[in-house]
C-alpha cells in the first residue's frame, strides 16, 4: 500500500532494517495488515470556530486544536520529519543562493486541490500573500515559487513548515486544500466530517471518513471511550489512569510540547515593578504542580523551550524558594491585589491557577483568580494570565521566534538578536525572561487515549496528528459499536 511505502521513506536506515526484519520473520496474521475502510471517530474539548486557514490566529486559545484540524485538509510546501528536519511537502525540492536571500521551491507535479483544480505556483503565491504579504516577497516562475529577501533567511524551509503557511485555493464562498482529507460537513464549534482524498499525492488514507465532535467535556470523552462510541479522545492528566484501564485502549503522550506560563500584563504598567515577577516566580512550586495536579504528566519549566528541543533548559532554575521570594516582595511597593485569569473552559488550568495563587500568598503576594470566558475575554481586567502555548515546531529557532512574537513588546531585548546557535538562543531567552513579563511554569505533553480498533497511531514526537496513516481493525467490539452508531454514511 502506498502509504506504507511512503512512511518507510522517512525512517532511518536502521529503523527500516528492523521493520523489514519484522515483516520477514513475524507471523502473517491478516488482522495485523493495514486495510482501507471505516470511519474514525474523534472527540476533542475545544470548540473550534473556523476551518478557513485565512482566519487562523496562532495566538488564540483554540490555536493548537485548529491547526490539527486544518492539517487534515490543508498542506504546506514543506513538512517536518520525525527528526525535526524539513522535508518535501507540496514542494518536491528547493534550492538557494550562497547568501540565503534567493530561494526557489519546485512544486510537486500532479497535485490537485479538492475541487479538482491543479496546484499551481500562482495559487501558492496567492495563499502565502494572504497569510502575510509583509512577511516575504514571493512570486511564481513556471512551476516554481520564488522568494527574495534583503537579508539572509537560512531557516526558510522550517518557516514554511509551520505557522500560517498553509496552502489553499479560495473560490467564491469556499476554501479548499490539497490534504489527505476533504471537508464534507462543517458545523462551527460542533462537528467536522471529512472524507478520504482519493487523489492524494501521498496515497489514499486508509480510513474512509473521520468524524470529529467538538466541545465534548473531558469526562464525557472518557465515558464515550468506555462505551466504544469513539476511537480517539484527548485526555486531561487527571483522567489518564482511568482511560488506561479501558479494555484494549492505549494512552499516547507526546514529548512535553506545550508551555504553561504566566504572562504579566499589568493594568498599571507605569507603576509596574519587575521584582513582582521575580518574587512570584520564586514562590511557585512547579514540582508540586506537575507531580500532583498534572499527575506527573510533564516537567517543571524555568525556560521558554523544553530540554528535548533546546538542550539548555536545565540552565534555567525552576526550584521554589519562598524565603527569597518574601525578601524580594518586602523590597518593593505594589498594589495589594493582582488579578490572575485562566481559560475558563480548561479544568486543568483552573487547578493550576488556584495553586499558583496559594503559592503566591505564601510569599506575601495577593492574587485574585478568575476564569476568562468568551463574555469577558476582551475586558483586559487582569494583570496576569495563565497561558498554554503549544511549541509551534520541532525547530528551536522557529519555536523561539513564535514565542517571542506572542509576547509582543516583551521580546524587545531579543527582537534583533541572532538565534542560529544554542548559545545565541540561550542569550535571547535570558534577555526575555530578565525583562520580567513571562514566568514559565511547566511543559506538558499532548495526551490521547486510543481505542482498540485504531492501528498505527504514530503521532510526531512534538504532538499533533497523522490520521492519514491510521487504519481500523474490525474487532467484534468495533463492529458492534459501528453497527450501533447507525451512521448511514455513503
Amino acid at each position: 500500500m502506498k502509504r506504507t511505502f511512503l512512511r518507510l521513506g522517512v525512517l532511518s536506515s536502521a529503523a527500516v532494517t528492523c521493520l523489514l526484519s519484522g515483516l520477514i520473520f513475524a507471523p502473517a496474521h491478516a488482522s495485523e495488515r493495514p486495510h482501507y475502510g471505516g470511519t474514525l471517530r474523534v472527540e476533542i474539548r475545544v470548540r473550534v470556530n473556523s476551518m478557513d486557514p485565512r482566519g487562523w490566529n496562532p495566538d488564540a486559545v483554540d490555536a493548537g486544536a485548529t491547526e490539527r484540524l486544518l492539517g487534515l485538509a490543508f498542506e504546506r510546501l514543506v513538512r517536518m520529519n520525525d527528526a525535526g528536519q524539513p522535508q518535501a511537502g507540496l514542494a518536491a525540492s528547493w534550492q538557494h543562493d550562497a547568501n540565503f536571500t534567493h530561494w526557489q521551491f519546485q512544486l510537486r507535479a500532479g497535485v490537485k486541490f479538492h475541487d479538482g483544480t491543479p496546484l499551481s505556483a500562482d495559487a501558492v503565491v496567492a495563499a502565502l500573500q494572504a497569510d502575510d504579504a509583509a512577511r516575504w516577497s514571493v512570486s511564481s516562475s513556471g512551476a516554481a515559487v520564488v522568494f527574495e529577501f534583503k537579508t539572509s533567511r537560512p531557516n526558510l524551509p522550517a518557516e514554511l513548515a509551520t505557522g500560517r503557511s498553509l496552502i489553499f485555493r479560495a473560490a467564491q464562498d469556499t476554501v479548499v486544500g490539497t490534504g489527505a482529507f476533504r471537508i464534507v460537513d462543517w458545523q462551527a464549534q460542533k462537528r467536522l466530517e471529512l472524507k478520504a482524498n482519493e487523489d492524494d499525492w501521498a496515497g489514499r488514507p486508509f480510513v474512509d471518513r473521520i468524524e470529529i465532535a467538538l466541545g465534548v467535556s473531558s469526562q464525557q470523552q472518557v465515558i464515550d471511550l468506555e462505551l466504544g462510541k469513539v476511537d480517539v479522545i484527548e485526555l486531561l492528566p487527571s483522567l489518564t489512569r482511568r482511560a488506561s484501564q479501558v479494555s484494549g485502549a492505549r494512552v499516547s503522550a507526546s514529548a512535553p510540547s506545550e508551555l504553561w506560563a504566566l504572562v504579566i500584563t499589568p493594568r498599571g504598567a507605569a507603576a509596574y515593578d519587575p521584582r513582582f515577577t521575580q518574587a512570584l516566580s520564586l514562590a511557585i512550586d512547579r514540582a508540586a504542580i506537575v507531580n500532583v495536579l498534572l499527575q506527573r504528566q510533564g516537567e517543571p519549566a524555568g525556560s521558554l523551550l523544553p530540554q528535548w528541543l533546546s538542550g539548555y533548559a536545565f540552565l534555567f532554575p525552576a526550584d521554589v524558594n519562598v524565603a527569597d521570594a518574601k525578601k524580594i516582595r518586602a523590597e518593593y511597593s505594589a498594589s495589594p491585589l493582582q488579578a490572575l485569569v485562566y481559560d475558563g473552559a480548561d479544568p486543568s488550568a483552573a487547578l493550576v491557577a488556584q495553586r499558583i495563587a496559594v503559592n503566591a500568598r505564601d510569599a506575601g503576594i495577593n492574587l485574585s483568580v478568575s476564569a476568562e470566558t468568551a463574555a469577558n475575554g476582551g475586558a483586559n481586567n487582569f494583570d496576569v494570565r495563565l497561558v498554554r502555548w503549544r511549541i509551534s515546531a520541532p525547530d528551536a529557532r522557529e519555536a523561539l521566534t513564535a514565542l517571542f512574537r506572542r509576547l509582543n513588546g516583551a521580546q524587545a531585548e531579543a527582537a534583533f538578536m541572532p538565534l542560529e546557535t544554542p548559545e545565541q538562543r540561550f542569550a535571547a531567552e535570558r534577555a526575555v525572561l530578565d525583562r520580567g513579563r513571562i514566568i514559565p511554569v511547566a511543559f506538558v505533553p499532548e495526551i490521547y487515549a486510543v481505542g482498540p480498533a485504531v492501528k498505527d497511531w504514530m503521532p510526531p514526537r512534538w504532538g499533533g496528528w497523522r490520521l492519514e496513516d491510521v487504519w481500523l481493525e474490525q474487532t467484534p467490539r468495533a463492529a458492534q459499536a459501528a453497527a450501533g452508531a447507525g451512521t448511514g454514511n455513503n
